[in-house]
């Protein structure tokens, strides 16, 4: 297995979005703007460093709305999903809160975006440490500043992924597309397989075999439950779950579009499985 190194600094240019995807004023300022039109509802969880994090919300939850969930920026090196998140964002209009209740978390790791490091700014890696022990969630010893904010907040997150949880990272190593996915079922389903054919339609698929360990098949890591931020809310309940993994090592922005359309996708498939 070849590790990322946690401090490596990764920067790309965007020409959707004309700056540096480590850009992190431009990005809040685009967010900003995003959040005012579509009328979104900000909740501060907390602040790492001079940074706040955030979650956002549908401007009014509207009760039989299938619940879901979309975060990003985890890892500081994988710009695409927080500026993916933009894109998806700046195509989306008032009336998809007709059909959904949506919450968002863009940015989970400011130090480390702004740095285009892996980790913050601590070395602690942002999406580990979330336990899940009867039946709760709960922290452990590698558990980051960020990851205990989203613990602190672990209730209002559990019901804003009741229906289901995409969390968009990126492979600073790969050339080609995965997801992991989580399916109450024995084999991936049309949640699964959908999304892996949306990053399908932008990168070549993640042929068979293994990778950081775990086996793929088919572009899928299927129900592997680890530590992660996406594991944990699966095992609280929500009813389905993925991590969309791009390939860092293509184009940005193709990068950024491909994010966009899981999104899109997640919300599609989503709405009609909670019918």
């Amino acid at each position: 297995m070849i590790s990322r190194s946690p401090f490596e600094s990764f920067q790309w240019k965007s020409d959707i979005f004309n700056c540096e995807s480590t850009d992190i004023d431009s990005f809040y300022l685009q967010l900003e703007q995003e959040m005012s039109r579509l009328g979104m509802v900000e909740k501060k969880l907390g602040e790492v460093g001079k940074y706040g994090v955030s979650l956002y919300q549908s401007p009014a939850a509207k009760s039989g709305l299938p619940s879901l969930l979309i975060s990003a920026g985890f890892h500081g090196e994988e710009a695409a999903g927080p500026w993916g998140l933009i894109h998806f964002l700046s195509e989306a209009t008032p009336e998809l809160f007709e059909r959904v209740n949506l919450s968002i978390l863009p940015l989970v790791n400011p130090t480390g975006f702004k740095r285009g490091h892996r980790f913050n700014k601590f070395g602690e890696n942002p999406n580990r440490g979330f336990e899940f022990e009867n039946g709760k969630p709960k922290a452990n010893d590698n558990t980051s500043v960020e990851g205990k904010l989203l613990l602190e907040h672990s209730q209002l997150l559990i019901a804003a992924s009741r229906d289901g949880i995409l969390t968009c990272h990126e492979d600073v190593l790969s050339k080609e597309a995965y997801v992991y996915s989580f399916e109450p079922s024995q084999v991936p389903g049309r949640f699964s397989t959908g999304l892996r054919d949306a990053l399908g339609g932008y990168f070549r698929i993640a042929d068979d075999g293994e990778i950081d360990g775990c086996p793929v098949k088919d572009g899928l890591i299927f129900n592997h439950f680890d530590t992660s931020f996406e594991a944990c809310l699966v095992r609280s309940g929500a009813r389905v779950g993925a991590c969309t993994e791009t390939p860092a090592t293509q184009n940005f922005d193709q990068r950024v579009l491909a994010n966009s359309a899981a999104m899109t996708h997640f919300l599609a498939i989503c709405a009609p499985l909670c019918d």
